[in-house]
């Protein structure tokens, strides 16, 4: 079928396309726009003779609307241009709105060239088909006229498509008919057609200078006008395979994302600067020049936790205070990193070494209030290659306090005096004292 063509020709210009040396009569030549994207329902110039009597015939360029109304379509019926806009060569001598016109209103519509999609699934293609040489392709067509309830009388055409031919059978299964040659032309505007004689002139075009490329998509909407109709691009599957040998299969893939602009859903993670100011304040006795410079570091490199055992030395208070610790030997070897002493006493909650100072103590609750928080892989912490999650990074933050905290505990443990009463042996003080009093 033929549905878009370019015809940017001028009036004068179809006569001579046409094969007609002297300038032609035109008619409602103010009506027609040049377009490289004309759909039906546009004006176009036809080449047909103009005959008010059999005895005289008179060739004129008539500009008429594309895509045929009938002329016994009802006069209060709006034109339906899309309708019948093509018409199958192998049965128009049979349709009523055909064989009537086949031997008196035949004509010749000239073009630069056509569009015809090609489907890919749900995709359709565009392509451009036109002769090499740029010269005007040649449509056999059929005009009838009109009148509608105003009494004005509109002149319209089809054009005459047939099997497609070898060279374009992966394209569609129809093309229009395209008269290549003179004498084809000549015996489509003037001879008597017979049934055979039809059949001959409307064989498909096998002519190898007929040649096609791809067009933009967007030239789909009839509103799309300009050069850029015709400007051919590349189809995606050569930029996928230029991007596949120059890039490689992974790498083109990357480019050709890069290039239609789409974003990758990963998982939110922290930038480097980030990363690496947490780094800097969880762990800053660690080298992480290789870090910074991107290289790897083996496992070997990483800080790994000691297990130390540990003497049942608690933390107690005051002989009467209510303690952290327990005198019993009740103590469980622990794991901490960077080989920090600790133990578990019988309350469950982990008593720091000497060397570590003391805890701050709720007393309220009677136990720690900042207890370490559970161990982080230090793998996360300094392995370059691994981006650090959000989720990751609130985890570390917290140990990142939680030794904040301890380090504010060991200050007050130091100037703490021990030997003073806790509040619990206040209390007994005072007890004792308003007991003697009343004795």
């Amino acid at each position: 079928m033929c549905g878009r063509a370019r015809c940017t020709l001028r009036v004068d210009a179809v006569a001579s396309a046409c094969g007609f040396q002297a300038p032609l009569r035109s008619i409602n030549s103010d009506r027609y726009h040049p377009s490289y994207n004309v759909a039906p329902g546009a004006h176009m110039p036809v080449v047909h003779y103009d005959s008010k009597d059999k005895a005289s015939k008179e060739p004129v360029v008539h500009c008429m609307r594309w895509g045929l109304v009938p002329s016994f379509t009802k006069k209060t019926e709006k034109p339906d241009y899309y309708r019948m806009f093509n018409a199958r060569s192998e049965s128009v001598h049979v349709k009523s709105s055909f064989c009537r016109l086949l031997q008196k209103s035949r004509c010749l519509v000239a073009v630069e060239g056509f569009y015809e999609w090609k489907k890919d699934g749900k995709k359709k293609q565009p392509f451009y088909v036109h002769f090499k040489d740029e010269q005007p392709l040649v449509f056999a067509a059929l005009y009838d006229s009109w009148e509608d309830a105003e009494g004005e009388i509109l002149y319209t055409f089809t054009i005459l498509t047939t099997r497609v031919s070898k060279q374009l059978e992966w394209l569609h299964d129809r093309m229009p008919v395209v008269l290549g040659s003179q004498d084809l032309i000549h015996a489509w505007l003037n001879d008597d057609l017979s049934e055979s004689a039809l059949h001959k002139l409307t064989q498909p075009y096998e002519g190898s200078d007929m040649v096609w490329y791809p067009v933009t998509p967007a030239m789909g909407k009839p509103a799309f006008n300009g050069p850029e109709c015709v400007e051919e691009i590349k189809p995606k599957a050569a930029i996928d395979g230029a991007l596949a040998q120059l890039f490689g299969k992974q790498k083109a893939r990357d480019v050709k994302t890069l290039a239609i602009g789409s974003s990758l859903k990963d998982e939110e993670i922290l930038n480097e600067e980030e990363q690496k100011a947490l780094l800097a304040g969880v762990e800053p006795d660690h080298d992480r020049s290789k870090v910074s410079q991107g290289e790897e570091v083996s496992e070997l490199d990483l800080p790994q936790p000691q297990k130390t055992e540990v003497k049942n030395e608690s933390y107690q208070h005051n002989q009467e205070g209510g303690g952290l610790g327990s005198s019993q030997d009740n103590s469980k070897q622990i794991s901490t990193p960077q080989g920090q002493s600790e133990q578990e006493g019988s309350d469950g909650v982990p008593d720091v070494a000497q060397n570590e100072g003391l805890l701050p103590i709720d007393e309220k609750v009677g136990h720690s209030s900042a207890l370490e928080p559970p161990h982080v892989n230090p793998d996360i912490l300094t392995h370059p290659t691994k981006p650090m999650s959000r989720k990751v990074a609130v985890e570390v933050k917290d140990v990142k306090d939680a030794k904040k905290r301890r380090t504010i505990g060991t200050s007050k443990g130091s100037t703490t005096n021990n030997n003073a009463p806790t509040g619990g042996a206040k209390e007994k003080q005072s007890n004792l004292f308003s007991f003697f009093a009343k004795q």
